[in-house]
């Protein structure tokens, strides 16, 4: 049907987005040498960053809006099985952004950081 086939080249164009040569993410490597500090500071900025990058792959992907909320909104749920993870990931990156006294456990962005994983690993971008 049509709409796999757009999927099937939407998911085509983001392949190669923001891989080295090695077919490794570098930028998705940096956040995770973040998440791998002791500091609950660095943990926040992992997720920050995952959520920059997938901003980046729904972007590349042609979803459009204002921010990743809208962009985010705009998907079609069947077109995406990890929707739900990338909308948790999400909110948890908004309370980071917006509430200054958020606290962090390294559990929780452990989650967090396997949520943005999921995303990523749909879309054979990671």
């Amino acid at each position: 049907n049509l709409r796999k086939l757009e999927r099937t080249e939407l998911n085509q164009a983001v392949i190669n987005l923001g891989q080295a040569p090695s077919g490794r993410n570098k930028r998705w490597e940096k956040i995770l040498k973040y998440f791998d500090s002791d500091n609950p500071s660095d943990w926040k900025l992992a997720i920050i960053e995952a959520d920059t990058l997938l901003d980046e792959l729904v972007t590349k992907m042609g979803y459009r809006g204002d921010n990743l909320g809208e962009k985010l909104k705009s998907v079609e749920p069947s077109d995406w099985l990890t929707l739900q993870s990338a909308w948790e990931a999400h909110k948890v990156r908004n309370m980071i952004a917006h509430e200054s006294d958020f606290f962090l456990t390294r559990r929780e962005a452990r989650r967090v950081v396997d949520l943005f994983q999921k995303v990523f690993e749909e879309f054979q971008f990671i």
